[in-house]
């Protein structure tokens, strides 16, 4: 389906004004019109969402960690209604306020979300999570190869974990209509405003009705928490309240850890000589989670917050007002952060390398050791650095395991330059992961 007029083309010449973005980059290959903004003089350039708002974009590594670790620059002002924005429309359900994390801070109940998903938490639902993962990739072992690793693991695995941790016991049929009403909001340009606002007002009316209900089930998932806490006043959340908190769980829950998982699939089965190397070194395993989530590009826009006040940046100016898209996956692919960006090492977070590395800052060489590999963007920085960060951690460090501790004729059935994405989504996502053993 394609969008209605009001949407902008695609690409633009230079004549034309700035380029479109987000790039058309769908795929683990990330546009090279990246590498290329990175190297001009200006530290921030032009760009047309599709709505035809034009905003700066971020691309250099140690410009986004300073951006968004700088207060002028607001996330509560980028969620504004009248605020430029990237996406076609603004991600509000009718009469909802559109903000999960706001409804938390105002009451009094953020410090939940620090208890349900800190890693000590987190670690309590390891085992569980990894018995999960083992029985589904025994159930396709049985079916026999060729199996899709995206239905039959990635997708079911990351579900199943939202349900325990984030949303409470939601059916399986439940969660087949959200993630289709995800899949219609989640895109830049395939969906009319109509269909994408309809989607929202779907799933904001389903957990009005479901996330009480939800809350009342046994468990300690967030929405649960949520229920139960006393906020601020001494009172506790409403109906619209928990359904505010469960639209978060789902999307920036539940459907960002899918895509993380899935990427982190493709990314091994495409580097099989990493899947060597931790069967070989299993103490690999948390240094390749994050490389993983330096190495993988998993949103296809950037980070937006909108400036309060004139914001000086190396000779130029974000006026109040103003947009600004920080490209979280670009600043990771930064030759001046990271030396050969662009190579998975499954070691370079790894405890003796970062050792060896002792190089300044600014990632340039001085004395001995090499250029200084630094913390990854994957999770973004600053205040809002993403709170579910232990979460997705434990998910992909379970899958990289299953997949080692599976046979070693474990393969993708098609070449990855074969694999086919889904085009025009704000979280890159395989259709398919075609594996054979």
């Amino acid at each position: 389906m394609t969008t209605t007029d009001a949407h902008p083309p695609t690409s633009r010449t230079a004549a034309e004004g700035p380029p479109a973005f987000p790039f058309d980059d769908w795929g683990q290959q990330i546009s090279p019109a990246y590498a290329r903004l990175r190297e001009v003089p200006a530290p921030a350039c032009r760009v047309v969402t599709v709505t035809g708002d034009q905003v700066w974009l971020v691309t250099r590594y140690d410009l986004a960690r300073r951006l968004l670790a700088d207060p002028r620059l607001s996330l509560t002002a980028a969620l504004e209604a009248d605020a430029p924005r990237q996406e076609p429309l603004r991600p509000r359900a009718t009469g909802a306020r559109g903000d999960g994390m706001a409804t938390l801070q105002e009451r009094g109940l953020r410090g939940i979300l620090a208890d349900a998903l800190s890693p000590r938490a987190i670690r309590a639902h390891h085992a569980w999570t990894r018995l999960r993962a083992r029985a589904l990739f025994d159930e396709l072992s049985e079916q026999g190869p060729p199996a899709d690793l995206q239905q039959g693991l990635a997708r079911p695995l990351t579900f199943a974990v939202a349900r325990r941790v984030l949303l409470g016991e939601l059916t399986e049929d439940e969660g087949h209509v959200l993630n289709a009403w995800c899949d219609t909001v989640l895109v830049w340009r395939d969906r009319t405003r109509d269909e994408i606002q309809a989607a929202l007002d779907a799933m904001y009316g389903f957990f009005l009705r479901r996330a009480p209900e939800l809350a009342a089930a046994p468990g300690s998932d967030v929405v649960k928490r949520a229920a139960a806490a006393r906020t601020r006043d001494g009172g506790r959340l409403g109906a619209d309240g928990l359904a505010e908190v469960a639209n978060l769980m789902l999307i920036a829950g539940y459907r960002t850890a899918a895509s993380f998982v899935a990427n982190a699939l493709v990314m091994m089965l495409s580097h099989p000589t990493a899947l060597v190397a931790l069967r070989d070194r299993p103490a690999l395993l948390p240094s390749m989670v994050e490389e993983v989530l330096r190495h993988t590009p998993m949103s296809t826009g950037g980070v937006k917050r909108v400036a309060t006040d004139d914001v000086p940046l190396d000779g130029l100016t974000i006026k109040a007002g103003e947009c600004v898209l920080v490209s979280l996956e670009s600043g990771n692919h930064d030759p001046h952060a990271y030396p050969e960006p662009d190579r998975f090492a499954p070691d370079r977070f790894a405890p003796d390398r970062l050792a060896a590395d002792r190089g300044p800052v600014d990632g340039t060489s001085s004395g001995a050791g090499r250029p200084r590999s630094r913390p990854h963007l994957g999770f973004g920085h600053g205040k809002h650095h993403c709170p579910g960060n232990a979460l997705a951690r434990m998910q992909i460090a379970v899958v990289l395991q299953t997949l080692a501790d599976h046979t070693p004729a474990l393969r993708l059935a098609v070449p990855a330059g074969e694999l086919r994405w889904r085009p025009d989504v704000a979280f890159r996502i395989p259709e398919t992961i075609p594996v054979t053993w």
